[in-house]
């Protein structure tokens, strides 16, 4: 496939080759407590902004799950979650309505992260109206494990408008090489930018007190922290590493497990009971959603972090805590391969054994050889996965998009999976 053959890329003028295209982000949720892409989609576009890309946002305010996580130099355009809107997955005409005149005046490209949403259809809209490229980034949402849940619901939306979203994307975005091979698998040809999820780095320098942790959960003093940090959910292995840590407890007194993070659907109620089940309630912490300073103090004192997790199309929770130089421990499911290949945790099948050896082996380690993991870890994201650098990539492909210069090297042409 060549550029010439994308869908319905607008004629390049003398004004878009100098200036820098006007993108807007659509994305169902921006609010804290939805998950992975409120973070990711606010800070790629605060990141482009790095880059003088004026972006708009367009998004819909669940309140009930949080505030908005806002981008600076980027406009909102942030739609109330009615009750219609939460009972019919996101369902909100203002928003369609408003991105169409939007696309239609101050928009050279439009950006829908996620599916399964009213949202992506009104992205998908707004650009074959107005004839503007679109790029789509699933978000890891065609991944096999969330294609199992909610089935009747994704059949019945890939049915009547997600299908045609995907025929009518310029171009996708894919954050793992799995992904690339989801979407080739769904029959689409399109070209996919490979481009990972970035992180911000801290200072290590400065460090966050943990007694801001300790005072609200006393049991967690004089003990290391093995911090899962992530989504209260099925899909993340909870159930997994409360049967492991019942194993592993008693064989290393010092320690602590704490479970950070929103719990959406009311799971945390099943994990607590298996907790007490288990006779755990001493050595395990639920902290509820974490952020601003209580988020960095957990992430900048814990000595070992884990995702044991069933589905990830990046593992932003991985990359936050290689960047505060903790060890991480996941699994395959999560594309991070460079915990071995850096030596900066371990990246493991996802059975109970994988997971017990692998805790087991990294809280044997003494604090001077989980440090030198840890550091390996924050020179890893600092390498790979800046959001400066990140944004650039992006930002090239956006220009490749709209008809300036060759394709950039994180295009992947190729169909034959």
């Amino acid at each position: 496939m060549t550029f010439k053959q994308l869908p319905h890329l607008p004629l390049s003028t003398p004004e878009t080759a100098v200036n820098q295209p006007r993108v807007c982000h659509v994305v169902a949720s921006i609010n804290e407590s939805t998950g992975g892409p409120a973070l990711s989609v606010t800070s790629l576009a605060q990141a482009l902004a790095g880059q003088g890309v004026f972006s708009h946002l367009l998004t819909l305010d669940y309140q009930q799950q949080g505030r908005q996580i806002l981008a600076e130099d980027t406009k909102l355009h942030s739609y109330p979650a009615t009750q219609l809107t939460r009972y019919l997955r996101g369902f909100q005409p203002n928003a369609s309505h408003a991105l169409c005149q939007l696309a239609s005046t101050e928009l050279d490209l439009i950006h829908n992260h996620g599916l399964w949403m009213f949202p992506n259809l009104y992205a998908r809209k707004a650009a074959v109206i107005n004839r503007l490229p679109l790029v789509i980034s699933p978000r890891g949402m065609i991944e096999s494990w969330s294609l199992k849940r909610s089935r009747t619901k994704k059949w019945l939306a890939w049915v009547l408008y997600e299908q045609e979203n995907f025929k009518n994307a310029t171009a996708f975005h894919a954050t793992s090489w799995e992904e690339v091979i989801s979407i080739r698998r769904l029959g689409f040809e399109q070209p996919i930018a490979l481009i990972s999820n970035g992180v911000y780095c801290p200072d290590l320098c400065e460090q966050t007190n943990r007694e801001i942790l300790t005072q609200l959960f006393p049991k967690t003093s004089d003990q290391k922290w093995l911090l899962f940090l992530s989504r209260i959910h099925p899909k993340k292995g909870l159930n997994n590493l409360l049967q492991v840590w019942y194993k592993l407890a008693d064989k290393f007194p010092d320690w602590h497990l704490l479970i950070a993070g929103p719990d959406q659907i009311c799971y945390q109620r099943k994990l607590e009971s298996l907790t007490a089940e288990l006779s755990l309630e001493k050595r395990v912490t639920f902290t509820g959603m974490l952020s601003g300073e209580k988020k960095a103090a957990a992430l900048g004192n814990a000595d070992l972090f884990v995702l044991p997790t069933y589905s990830e199309n990046f593992g932003i929770a991985v990359a936050e805590a290689l960047a505060h130089a903790i060890p991480v421990v996941t699994t395959k499911n999560a594309p991070w391969q460079d915990l071995s290949t850096y030596e900066c945790g371990w990246w493991i099948d996802n059975n109970q054994d994988a997971l017990s050896r692998a805790l087991a082996e990294g809280m044997q380690l003494s604090f001077k050889e989980r440090q030198v993991m840890g550091l390996k870890g924050r020179n890893l994201v600092e390498t790979k996965y800046s959001w400066d650098s990140i944004s650039k990539e992006m930002l090239s492909v956006y220009h490749w998009i709209l008809g300036h210069g060759d394709p950039p090297s994180c295009i992947q042409f190729d169909v034959s999976y």
